[in-house]
C-alpha cells in the first residue's frame, strides 16, 4: 500500500497549490483548512486536525508556509514517518518582526481592506517570480478565502512557541527569492533557484523531484498495517 502524504496549503490558499505535484509513490491528500474555533491555539488546532484526518505513524505530513507549521506541530504531537516543509519554518520568532506588528494591529483593519490580497500588482510582487497560470491561481484563491481565517491563522502563528525538533526525517525546501518567509527564516535542505513563495506552482518539477528523492531515501515505513 502506498504511504499517505498529507499536504496542507498556506494561509489564504487551498489544495490548488499542489495541483502540479505528482508523486506516484504516495497517496497525496490536500485537505482544505478547517474553520478554527474562537481563540483556538495552533497546538489545539493541530491536534483536532490530526484526529480528524486519523494521522498514523506511516503517514508523511507537510505543507506550504502556515501549512508547514501546522504539519510541524502535528509531527511534534504524533509519530509520523516524515515531515516536509515547503517555504515554511518551525520557529515563528525567526519570521520578520513586521509580522508581529501586523498581527497586533490587524484587528483595526476592516475585512473589506483585506481584499487587497488579490490585487494583481501586489500578488506579483509578493510571490514573484510568477507564471501567468500561477498568478491566476493565487488571485482566485485570495478572492475566495475567508478573511476571518486569515486573522485566526495569523494570530495562531504569532502565539505559537514553535517546534525545536521532531523525531522523524525532515525535508525543508525553500525558494531563494521568497519574500513572504525569507530563506533566512528557515534552514532549508534544498534551495530552488529563481523561485518565490509559490514554488509548488512555478517550479513543480524541482519540488516533485526533491520530494520523491526524500521518500525514496529517507522514509522507512513501519511494518504495521495502517488502517482497515
Amino acid at each position: 500500500m502506498k504511504p499517505r502524504l498529507v499536504l496542507f496549503s498556506g494561509m489564504g490558499a487551498d489544495g490548488r497549490l499542489f495541483r502540479s505535484i505528482r508523486i506516484p509513490e504516495a497517496e497525496i491528500v490536500t485537505p482544505d483548512h478547517a474553520e478554527p474555533a474562537p481563540g483556538e491555539a495552533l497546538t489545539q488546532y493541530a491536534a483536532r486536525i490530526a484526529a480528524a484526518l486519523a494521522i498514523q505513524p506511516d503517514d508523511i505530513v507537510g505543507g506550504i508556509s502556515f501549512g508547514g507549521m501546522l504539519a510541524g506541530e502535528i509531527a511534534r504531537q504524533r509519530r509520523v514517518a516524515g515531515l516536509i516543509l515547503l517555504g515554511s519554518c518551525l520557529r515563528p520568532d525567526r519570521l520578520p518582526r513586521s509580522y508581529r506588528w501586523i498581527e497586533r494591529f490587524g484587528v483595526f483593519i476592516p475585512d473589506f481592506a483585506l481584499s487587497c490580497r488579490s490585487w494583481r500588482p501586489l500578488v506579483r510582487w509578493r510571490f514573484a517570480p510568477l507564471t501567468k497560470d500561477a498568478e491566476r491561481c493565487l488571485i482566485e484563491m485570495a478572492n475566495s478565502y475567508p478573511a476571518a481565517q486569515i486573522r485566526a491563522f495569523g494570530r495562531m502563528i504569532m502565539d505559537w512557541p514553535g517546534v525545536d525538533n521532531v523525531s522523524c526525517p525532515v525535508l525543508s525546501i525553500h525558494g531563494d527569492l521568497d519574500r513572504i518567509i525569507p530563506r533566512n527564516c528557515a534552514t532549508p535542505d534544498i534551495v530552488i533557484k529563481d523561485a518565490g513563495h509559490a514554488f509548488t506552482l512555478t517550479h513543480a518539477d524541482q519540488t516533485t523531484a526533491a520530494i520523491r528523492e526524500f521518500l525514496r531515501t529517507r522514509i522507512v515505513r513501519p511494518h504495521t498495517s495502517r488502517r482497515v
